[in-house]
């Protein structure tokens, strides 16, 4: 009875995350209450409170059914067999071939990017939000001084604030591919629009030369 129990449990905590990123995606995360989360599911306001302290929990819990995805472009990322410049190139396009291909992080990603002011009861996400962005900055500079290293970086080009832009480039892409998801322009045209900034960093587009990079 009690590992019926555990396992109801664990379904009534996926149903309600399964309704919090479709009536958060819908509504936005400051009009949506936990009483609306629990009446989507058709459940009671205890059911929720059962798994989650707060709204802000369950956001929380909400994002991080999608870690081990974005992890796993994390660790490719960072394989230093694979030529730098192009495994930065590969990473834009697997961000997006990911949010394409997948509903859930799409979502997820909506709300956080459109969806979610950062104040009130979700304000402490600001501080997560910058230690994530500072994070991913660190690992594409990792990536970029590895490039330098190889001399595969034009000469006045600086590794940290070319992991900002890029980082910025990334970000923007997403943002606006997500206001409009119908048209398929940033899609169907990615590389065109990540090779100026590449050619501006990289030398004789380096990219798209899978060669052996040195041990980082």
């Amino acid at each position: 009875m009690a590992r019926k129990t555990r396992e109801e449990a664990e379904q009534t905590r996926h149903l309600l995350l399964d309704t919090a990123e479709q009536v958060f995606w819908e509504k936005g995360v400051a009009a949506t209450s936990l009483a609306d989360i629990a009446a989507a599911a058709g459940l009671t306001r205890g059911a929720i409170y059962w798994h989650f302290s707060n709204k802000l929990d369950l956001f929380n819990a909400l994002c991080d059914r999608i870690i081990p995805e974005l992890e796993i472009l994390d660790a490719r990322l960072l394989d230093s067999n694979i030529n730098p410049a192009t495994r930065l190139w590969l990473h834009g396009h697997s961000m997006f071939a990911l949010l394409h291909d997948n509903p859930r992080i799409r979502r997820i990603c909506g709300i956080h990017h459109l969806g979610c002011e950062q104040v009130g009861e979700m304000a402490p996400l600001l501080l997560e939000q910058i230690s994530w962005t500072q994070e991913k900055q660190a690992k594409l500079q990792q990536v970029l001084h590895c490039a330098q290293e190889q001399q595969l970086l034009r000469a006045d080009v600086d590794p940290k604030l070319a992991a900002i832009g890029l980082h910025s480039l990334y970000g923007g892409l997403i943002h606006s591919w997500l206001l409009a998801q119908d048209d398929r322009t940033i899609h169907n045209n990615l590389s065109a629009l990540l090779s100026p900034y590449f050619e501006g960093i990289f030398k004789e587009r380096c990219w798209l030369q899978p060669l052996p990079c040195a041990a980082e």
